[in-house]
């Protein structure tokens, strides 16, 4: 049976997350997904889509319809690979470098305002529990 404490955490941890991306997405006015592709893109520069899913951890297929609504956006663009006609390579437009510096202000201003009084030692900490409880979950999956 399934201790109470062990119970509460897992609840906690998922109303957590859920506030998380509710506030980051009400703050920026992106959702996390297409940010995190975004933010990959100015990172990296040109990616295939098969190294951006890969990258990213999701579903080429999830990947395709984020990029498809990107590309109506004109925030990114895709192109096959002049090298292998099989990969279809991503690029950030102008317009998408622009949005990218825009949210990227607004997603530091929500995680000042949301992390900013929480004391340095006490994020530490959390963070190294948290690091422990993914590797323990990843061992627990196989």
């Amino acid at each position: 049976m399934i201790e109470p404490h062990h119970l509460r955490f897992m609840q906690q941890i998922g109303r957590s997350y859920r506030a998380l991306i509710a506030g980051f997405e009400a703050h920026t006015g992106m959702s996390v997904a297409r940010w995190r592709l975004l933010l990959q893109l100015d990172t990296s520069g040109e990616l295939s889509q098969k190294v951006l899913a890969r990258n990213l951890g999701i579903d080429p297929a999830a990947l395709t319809r984020q990029l498809k609504a990107l590309e109506a956006e004109g925030w990114v663009e895709r192109q096959r690979d002049p090298m292998d006609a099989r990969l279809t390579n991503v690029v950030l437009t102008d317009a998408g470098r622009d949005a990218v510096k825009a949210t990227l202000a607004r997603r530091n201003e929500f995680f000042e305002r949301a992390l900013g009084p929480v004391p340095a030692d006490e994020l530490d900490a959390l963070t190294d529990t948290l690091e422990k409880l993914e590797a323990r979950f990843t061992l627990s999956r196989g």
